[in-house]
């Protein structure tokens, strides 16, 4: 497994590439965007909103990638670094679209940090492949249709978790020259992340006919990276907990998913996540706003 030597001269126009890291205009790099990851229909069109029905009951109608581009340009480039990896959580995040975009950025700066020879963890592809994961496990999300979260259903057919472990691989590929594949351990270890940081579930307190939509007892995973031995400790925690925790801060951003003594459940390489046992998130019920319950996970 090693950096493609000519990878510089090879790399293709990626949409995470912003107008300051490509020659190429930004409506093409807005088309290229939009036919690699948007959730389009059968023409090819970027949806933005599903059906009617999804709207009324879910409050759903998607960002046009376009939109996630323009706010995503607007944040300090700070957040995007390979260590420490920034904390998104993203409360409605349909299929994706904010997700993939998050994710994009994330591995455009450790490319950027390899070529440049400031990636943090070193210079080999273990060091690529740990800052990667870092990345993927810097991102959560929450959404409270499973059709959008996990897919598999007409009209459905690619959840958010799904596109978020495509980018993962196609990066992968582009970056390492080795093509994940069904049995491997890296693909397994990133699928083990994103079906414990992409949950099913209801952001809002309580459900539409106002029973509580049990969101403060949704279970996230943290994560603790060591450079030094490239490892990572894992320690579990809820959403309401960490909620709780910001209350207290007046000033500053919240330090998303930070616990003073975390009572780790596993540490190991990241590769080795797969192994970790930490059960996937259990089966919820929640309610749309028409009151009609929705089976979830």
């Amino acid at each position: 497994m090693n950096p493609k030597g000519t990878r510089k001269a090879q790399r293709l126009t990626l949409p995470f590439q912003t107008a300051e890291t490509t020659s190429e205009s930004k409506a093409t790099r807005d088309q290229d965007w939009t036919a690699l990851v948007s959730a389009a229909d059968n023409t090819g069109r970027e949806r933005l909103v599903k059906s009617v029905a999804r709207v009324r009951d879910l409050g759903e109608v998607l960002t046009p990638t376009a939109m996630v581009q323009a706010m995503l340009d607007l944040l300090p480039d700070e957040l995007w670094q390979p260590h420490t990896s920034a904390t998104f959580l993203e409360p409605t995040c349909g299929d994706g679209n904010f997700l993939v975009a998050i994710l994009y950025r994330k591995l455009h700066k450790i490319s950027s940090a390899y070529d440049a020879g400031l990636l943090p963890a070193g210079s080999t592809p273990g060091a690529v492949e740990f800052h990667a994961f870092q990345a993927l496990a810097s991102i959560y999300a929450v959404d409270i249709s499973p059709e959008n979260v996990i897919g598999g259903s007409p009209g459905h057919e690619i959840g958010a978790r799904e596109r978020m472990v495509m980018i993962f691989m196609a990066w992968y590929h582009e970056m390492l020259d080795v093509r994940l594949t069904a049995g491997s351990a890296v693909l397994a270890s990133a699928e083990w992340i994103v079906n414990r940081n992409i949950l099913v579930g209801n952001m809002l307190a309580t459900n539409g006919d106002g029973s509580p939509s049990g969101r403060d007892a949704l279970p996230l995973v943290e994560y603790d990276w060591d450079l030094a031995t490239r490892s990572v400790a894992i320690s579990r925690t809820t959403l309401g907990s960490v909620m709780a925790a910001g209350s207290t801060q007046t000033a500053g951003r919240l330090l998303l998913l930070y616990r003073p003594e975390p009572a780790y459940l596993w540490r190991g390489a990241p590769v080795e996540l797969r192994n970790a046992r930490v059960a996937a998130p259990p089966v919820l019920k929640t309610k749309p706003r028409n009151g009609k319950v929705m089976r979830m996970g």
